[in-house]
């Protein structure tokens, strides 16, 4: 009996011993992987708070490697001293000059042999170079001439009559197609701008012909002896080397004082549309 309680006392005593050699070795501390992993474990934890924003932490990229850039095609070309133009090169023509046809201005000066070089058809050549044709109309221009001049309050509600453009000469009494077409279209425009447009060529009365029927005329015997005209629009065309500036200007009819003005200029590629 004696013994088997020494043999019962030897196994707890080892069994003691045991429990704490593995008691020691689980309260040794963590290596830094293991407590990387056990921080990163915890900071994954979505919060209790269902309203705190939630991030969950992402590891760290490694690092980037640098690589140097390859050279484009054209730096290769550019440092190869037998390389080719990519394109050929074509020697360039001058363009055609810009024939036009006689004016009625132009018509004493070339019975006098004063007008420049000659077409093989007897046209006059400009001097300057035939461009392509603009997609902008001549009514453009005097659109934004009408804007420009109806922003002067004066012009509403007044009675305006439309005049010739005519060419800055010595007489300013020689008009062409252009003076002529583009007088026509502000007359056009006018009135869209709450402007009043006397029509000072109306004849007294209609004409029955046998090929037509006409109410305007510039016989000054079919007309109205009087028209009520406050203001007069008239200008003057200037020719330069990029094309025609058109001055206007809106001239009282009792104190002859300007009241509004505007100008434009006409590049060539819209002159090339006027026909006489």
């Amino acid at each position: 009996m004696k013994q088997l309680s020494v043999a019962l006392l030897m196994l707890l005593t080892g069994c003691s011993q045991l429990c704490s050699c593995k008691n020691e070795q689980t309260s040794q501390p963590m290596t830094n992987e293991a407590a990387s992993d056990v921080v990163a474990d915890t900071a994954s934890e979505p919060p209790k708070d269902p309203n705190e924003f939630y991030v969950k932490p992402m590891r760290g990229a490694g690092e980037a490697e640098y690589t140097p850039a390859q050279p484009s095609q054209l730096d290769r070309v550019a440092q190869d001293p037998n390389a080719k133009p990519f394109l050929a090169v074509t020697p360039q023509t001058a363009p055609p000059l810009l024939t036009r046809k006689l004016l009625p201005s132009e018509i004493a000066a070339a019975q006098q042999g004063q007008l420049p070089a000659l077409a093989a058809d007897g046209v006059p050549l400009s001097p300057y170079a035939q461009l392509p044709y603009s997609k902008v109309q001549l009514t453009d221009y005097a659109a934004q001439m009408v804007f420009k001049l109806a922003n002067f309050s004066e012009l509403k509600g007044a009675k305006v009559g439309v005049t010739s453009f005519v060419e800055f000469d010595e007489t300013l009494e020689r008009s062409n197609p252009l003076g002529n077409q583009f007088a026509e279209a502000l007359a056009t425009l006018l009135p869209q701008y709450g402007v009043d447009v006397i029509e000072y060529k109306l004849t007294r009365g209609i004409i029955i012909r046998p090929d037509g029927d006409f109410a305007m005329s510039r016989d000054v015997k079919k007309l109205y002896q009087q028209v009520g005209m406050d203001y007069v629009l008239t200008g003057t065309l200037v020719t330069t080397r990029r094309g025609v500036q058109i001055n206007s200007r809106v001239v009282s009819v009792d104190g002859q004082k300007v009241i509004a003005s505007a100008s434009t200029l006409l590049p060539h590629q819209v002159l090339q549309q006027i026909q006489p």
